[in-house]
């Protein structure tokens, strides 16, 4: 009989050595889950601080526009408001370029950090600005200034963000896991929203008019700082770490993704009209217009926007996971052509009761929920790592320069022009229209590997 013990006709050695194997895989699996999770958490807080930063301006336009122009005319005074906003938008696409560079270039890490270092620094210099009546012509341009940095800062920001997270996520996770940086999205826009509608509560319009609209500003400050800290520490993707062991890093990322993938930036481009047109009527835009409309007042609104986007907010995960086991391609058709059969009645409804009012708001906010849920994996599945976040910023900030800052300062116009308050509807059609002949062109990429290079 052999000295060596069996069991069940096994070496006893082999069978430790098997458990040994097992319990090694499983920590192994713990401690890549936990990698993850931080990762996703570093990202995600980022994007909400983000958010919470550039959202603020656009629900306080309406005491912006009293702080810092001087009109008698309020719409010409809300128009310059809206303006310097979508201004920022202008810039977001040097910002994409000179983030994503950064990203592609020396690696997610660094570039996340920017962004975020870049916001946080104009959020709080926007909170300490002095008023029109206090230097005059110097408090607009000012504020001019601090918006662009904002945009060049948002710019790079979602891209970047996206790509680290995609490139860490499991095939068959990507869409539910990249999904967790649109809820950092609205996540920060519903705080920003919820911010400005306790100031409306909690203090007199003049309070909010003297002082009260720099708080949420000032707050930017401390988050900016958290955010550095959990950044610097986060782990840079293996993917990019790849990518410099084989000295396949890109020297110019975004020529080399106009060059090698016009394709992708075209589809992330005609995509994102669509989403951020909805976004940014329906979440941004659509407590100035319930004022301007005297549909509910100030405080209303703001709480309306709220609850919008708490709402939306829930679905998002469950969108998420449903992309991954029914595909991309399937749900963006669907939410485009929803987009078009509700946007005019919603509209249309707005004007009947306040109760319909929000009702709308609420429709409108889900299906954007939904393209939020399945864009972000969408993108980055369209390029290669060593131009993912260079190719994704360049489509995504090109569409939010024609839908995105644009809208809130097109749909007053065009109310203003048609005396029609149904006017942003129309465009809301058209930007669903052009996403949804994008979408119909699209490749499915649902649970397959990430394109290397």
């Amino acid at each position: 009989m052999s000295d060596i013990k069996q069991a069940g006709g096994i070496p006893v050695a082999a069978v430790l050595a098997s458990v040994a194997g097992e319990e090694h895989s499983d920590h192994d699996d713990r401690e890549a889950a936990r990698r993850i999770r931080r990762i996703i958490s570093a990202g995600a807080f980022g994007t909400i601080v983000e958010y919470f930063d550039f959202s603020v301006y656009a629900f306080l336009a309406t005491v912006i526009a009293n702080v810092f122009f001087a009109s008698d005319n309020p719409t010409a005074a809300l128009l310059y408001t809206l303006g310097v906003f979508g201004a920022s938008f202008v810039l977001r696409p040097l910002g994409g370029i000179l983030i994503g560079h950064l990203s592609d270039r020396y690696g997610r890490r660094p570039a996340l950090t920017l962004s975020v270092a870049g916001m946080a620094f104009a959020s709080t210099a926007i909170g300490l600005l002095p008023s029109y009546a206090t230097v005059g012509i110097a408090a607009p341009v000012l504020l001019f200034l601090l918006r662009c940095v904002q945009g060049l800062s948002a710019g790079g920001e979602l891209g970047s963000a996206a790509s680290y997270v995609a490139e860490v996520a499991p095939d068959g996770q990507r869409g539910r896991l990249t999904s967790t940086m649109n809820l950092g999205t609205m996540i920060g826009t519903m705080l920003g929203s919820a911010s400005v509608a306790v100031l409306h509560v909690s203090m007199s319009h003049d309070a909010l008019l003297a002082w009260g609209w720099r708080i949420p500003f000032l707050v930017s400050l401390p988050l900016g700082l958290i955010t550095l800290v959990l950044r610097w520490r986060m782990e840079e993707s293996q993917q990019f770490e790849r990518l410099e062991q084989t000295g396949s890093v890109a020297r110019a990322p975004a020529l080399e993704a106009l060059r090698s993938n016009p394709r992708g930036v075209l589809t992330v481009c005609g995509l994102s009209l669509a989403s951020f047109m909805s976004y940014y009527l329906t979440f941004t835009y659509m407590s100035t217009y319930f004022q301007r409309q005297n549909v509910m007042s100030g405080t209303a609104a703001a709480w309306s926007t709220t609850a919008t986007l708490i709402l939306a907010m829930f679905v998002i995960p469950f969108w998420g996971r449903m992309s991954d086991r029914v595909g991309r391609r399937p749900l963006l058709i669907a939410v485009c052509a929803a987009d078009l059969v509700l946007a005019y009645p919603a509209f249309l409804v707005m004007s009947h009761s306040v109760a319909a009012a929000v009702l709308a708001q609420i429709v409108l906010g889900q299906l954007e929920a939904l393209y939020m849920s399945v864009i972000l994996s969408t993108y980055c599945e369209q390029f290669p790592a060593r131009v993912r976040a260079s190719g994704f910023n360049l489509g995504y900030n090109l569409a939010s320069i024609l839908a995105g800052g644009t809208a809130p300062y097109l749909a007053t116009w065009l109310i203003a022009a048609t005396g029609d308050a149904k006017a942003p509807a129309w465009m809301l059609l058209v930007a669903a229209a052009i996403s949804l002949g994008t979408a119909l062109t699209l490749r499915e990429t649902a649970r397959r590997p990430l394109p290397m290079v």
